[in-house]
């Protein structure tokens, strides 16, 4: 009767934490879900609209025109669901660890990878870089350097482009997915009960 009491007394002071962790759980996900999403729709935008209208311009207008969108796009906005995507998403990573065998988990590992690997770092690391490489031509070059310029950088850009928006939505599905499952579905760490 004793050990049933005190089972009962230990098991009602965790519902609080267990309602934190669900709760950091809940938030962390919705937060990842969210902000890889909208970095999602960047890219996949780039790939439907901006790509194709730019491909029509005349080389001094494509390098102009890529330079203004390069410049502006490194705004606040942007920076929180960029940024905001990768911090939620190894928040989240990191609080649905305590369950590595569910499926949320599994899946919020794979957003991780993708988006991180396939989205952050390929942005940081390739477009970045071009997108800095193209900003050093002057609006005044010449007809051919404007055109070497161009030649150097619309097809890469434009095809890594095409990786990150895929990366990136294969992330955000992922992240719908996770959220779908239910929240208690697998062993936690460290459980002996199988």
């Amino acid at each position: 009767m004793l050990r049933t009491s005190i089972e009962a007394a230990s098991h009602k002071a965790l519902r609080p934490t267990t309602a934190l962790g669900s709760a950091v759980r809940v938030l962390t996900l919705a937060g990842a879900t969210l902000t890889t999403g909208l970095v999602a729709g960047v890219f996949y935008a780039y790939e439907v609209s901006v790509n194709l209208s730019l491909a029509a311009q005349p080389d001094a207008s494509y390098v102009a025109t890529m330079n203004a969108i390069n410049q502006r796009i490194r705004n606040p906005l942007f920076y929180l669901s960029y940024f905001g995507a990768a911090v939620f998403l190894l928040a989240a990573l990191a609080a649905h660890s305590p369950r590595p065998r569910s499926g949320r988990f599994l899946l919020v590992a794979v957003a991780c990878a993708l988006y991180v690997g396939g989205g952050f770092l390929l942005t940081a690391f390739v477009n970045v870089p071009l997108n800095d490489e193209l900003a050093r031509v002057s609006a005044e070059a010449s007809p051919g350097e404007l055109a070497r310029a161009r030649a150097a950088f619309e097809d890469t850009w434009n095809f890594w482009n095409g990786v990150r928006a895929v990366f990136s939505v294969l992330a955000f599905l992922a992240l719908v997915g996770a959220g779908l499952l239910p929240e208690n579905r697998g062993p936690r760490a460290g459980d002996r009960s199988r």
